[in-house]
């Protein structure tokens, strides 16, 4: 199952790769340095948090200091008796209109969080879109919930009945399967330690 994300804001790109469909690989690289590490799927946490941020004070910000850019401008064309100060004005205008640009394309810190498991996970939300952002987490949630499932509800009569009813129990505590799989992976369970 080939299944990766690339993500880049600014000088920050994240990579997520699946690899033997049972760990993520992680690669982390800025300007300065880059870190690499895997993560057990099984381990990934299944609830997730969307911390999104408006850009509405930022249009604000930026609208201000255009508003100075345009000001100052305008200011060189009316006003005669500058005396030498235009440079000032020119150059203060095209700092301002340069910040006034920035606040406008400036990303967000808009983030996907998967949270509680052994690892929290962070996505970029807007890289390269949500909706293959979502798509990728939501494939790796169905990964690690069914990896869950495989795992805690095999049935073997070497396991102890109270460790495998405690495992039943945790798995439907847990969302991981319903009340019928309950019941079937019980009623399967006392069947293997008869024949045994």
């Amino acid at each position: 199952m080939e299944l990766k994300l690339v993500q880049k804001r600014g000088s920050r790109t994240q990579e997520f790769e699946l690899i033997n469909d049972s760990e993520l690989l992680i690669k982390e690289k800025n300007f300065l340095n880059s870190k690499e590490w895997t993560v057990d799927i099984e381990s990934i946490g299944h609830q997730k948090i969307i911390e999104a941020h408006s850009r509405n004070g930022l249009r604000i910000v930026g609208s201000c200091f255009i508003l100075i850019a345009l000001t100052s401008w305008i200011a060189f064309f009316v006003e005669d008796n500058l005396n030498g100060e235009f440079d000032g004005l020119i150059w203060g205008g095209l700092f301002s209109l340069v910040l006034g640009i920035t606040c406008f394309k400036a990303p967000l810190n808009n983030l996907l969080i998967l949270n509680g498991g052994y690892s929290n996970l962070k996505f970029f939300l807007d890289s390269p879109s949500r909706e293959e952002v979502e798509a990728f987490v939501n494939s790796l949630i169905a990964l690690s919930k069914d990896k869950l499932r495989q795992k805690y509800s095999r049935v073997d009569s070497d396991i102890p009945e109270d460790t495998f009813m405690n495992q039943l129990n945790w798995l439907l505590n847990s969302k991981l399967i319903n009340e019928k799989e309950y019941e079937e992976k019980k009623i399967e369970y006392k069947l293997s330690k008869l024949i045994k």
